[in-house]
């Protein structure tokens, strides 16, 4: 049986090429334009990109990894996009590393109904779909229902984007390791958004990790965490930790194009 409509159609038009970028001395950032700056931009703009993340321990980088890492990214990519930028949700699920300092969360229904609440007002204000740019494994399920459930309510497509998961090929191919939780790929992305916010020091054998397929110890044992044996320890040379963000950025970039191309190839 096919997929029920949509309560409210809307229309993917392409109203400007997505293909074309307007220039870097665009604000993309919702939170620093004026009423009617928005007014005026939200007319000839068809995406947002939302980031998520939570604030939670990390080994040898800040609490807020998860959220400077997709604002990070939605910075590089909306120029390149056309897109502008929602106010990041910050609070997220927090689960197996939740008793360590500074780790904080949510409950799995204030953040599943407060994430929709944020979408569809989004979509109220005229964007016709949302890349939720997530930083955070707490919260994959959550981000999944909310995709479905956007759609069903106002007829918005969304792109749901763990960038870790998705980039792990990639982090394979330019690092020549797995990553894993503030390991060497997140590591090597908040070292690229903010240098000061990497602590090479705290990255040692005590605070590493490796999480084993089918044993679930409650809270995890370290605080970088590895989900292959011997891979993913941090490394810190920045330049090699440039090379691989912009390598992310392409990566995600070529996918979202790839999105809206076919959206539109197929009338959706």
């Amino acid at each position: 049986m096919g997929a029920s409509p949509p309560k409210h159609s809307v229309t993917y038009s392409a109203k400007t090429d997505i293909f074309s970028p307007r220039g870097d001395d665009m604000e993309r950032e919702i939170a620093r334009l004026n009423w009617h700056e928005f007014k005026q931009t939200v007319e000839n703009i068809d995406g947002v990109i939302l980031p998520v993340g939570t604030v939670e321990v990390h080994g040898c980088t800040n609490l807020g990894t998860d959220i400077t890492i997709p604002e990070f990214l939605a910075k590089k990519l909306a120029d390149r996009l056309d897109l502008l930028i929602a106010p990041t949700i910050n609070y997220g699920i927090t689960r197996t590393l939740l008793p360590y300092a500074g780790s904080m969360t949510v409950s799995p229904e204030s953040f599943e109904n407060y994430a929709h609440d944020v979408a569809v007002s989004l979509v109220e204000s005229g964007f016709k779909f949302v890349v939720f740019l997530n930083g955070h494994g707490g919260h994959i399920d959550e981000l999944a229902r909310l995709a479905l459930k956007l759609w069903r309510e106002t007829g918005a497509k969304s792109i749901v984007l763990h960038w870790w998961q998705f980039c792990e090929p990639l982090t394979r191919e330019i690092l020549g390791e797995s990553g894993g939780h503030s390991a060497l790929d997140e590591t090597y992305m908040v070292m690229a958004a903010d240098e000061s916010l990497v602590a090479p020091e705290l990255s040692t054998p005590e605070t590493t990790f490796l999480v084993r397929e089918g044993a679930y110890p409650y809270p995890n044992a370290g605080l970088i965490l590895q989900y292959k044996e011997g891979e993913g320890t941090p490394r810190f040379d920045k330049d090699e930790a440039d090379r691989y963000a912009e390598a992310v950025v392409d990566y995600i970039e070529r996918y979202i194009r790839e999105v809206l191309a076919g959206w539109l190839q197929n009338g959706v």
